[in-house]
């Protein structure tokens, strides 16, 4: 997981696609830690 802040619209789109591929990962995988970071940061 890459952390990196949203600053253009194509930011925005490529971080709004990697929600929608990790939005149903199961809790304690890292995908599901990268959802609740994402969410909950």
């Amino acid at each position: 997981m890459t952390i990196t802040p949203i600053k253009t619209k194509k930011d925005y789109q490529a971080a709004l696609s990697r929600l929608e591929n990790i939005f149903d990962a199961q809790s304690g995988t890292p995908e599901g830690d990268e959802l609740d970071y994402s969410v909950f940061s």
